[in-house]
């Protein structure tokens, strides 16, 4: 198993997960949350552009909710729960802390 993926309940945005990025790194590796992800929820991340010359967003159905993971100018990603169904929410949220792939911060 590779390294853990550190990750955090934004407590400013409600069903707003963070994947901050490690000190020295100007950008948050996708590669390795896509695929903690994929294992952890038992989905198939895709990247698809939004717009035809957008940038790919990669994104995941889980519980019938299409859910995007996206990389703010700070450098760090974020997963956004919050137009999500509670039920759905709360599953992926357990699923990540009982998961040996994350680590909460």
């Amino acid at each position: 198993m590779s390294q853990r993926v550190r990750f955090e309940l934004d407590r400013r945005n409600f069903g707003v997960i963070r994947f901050p990025r490690d000190k020295g790194q100007t950008l948050v590796p996708l590669k390795p949350i896509e695929a903690a992800l994929a294992r952890t929820l038992d989905v198939q991340v895709e990247a698809r552009r939004e717009r035809l010359f957008g940038p790919k967003i990669p994104r995941f159905a889980y519980m019938g909710e299409v859910l995007s993971l996206r990389v703010l100018d700070s450098g760090d990603a974020v997963l956004d729960l919050s137009h999500a169904d509670d039920e759905a929410r709360e599953t992926i949220i357990e699923h990540m802390r009982l998961s040996e792939d994350f680590e909460s911060v």
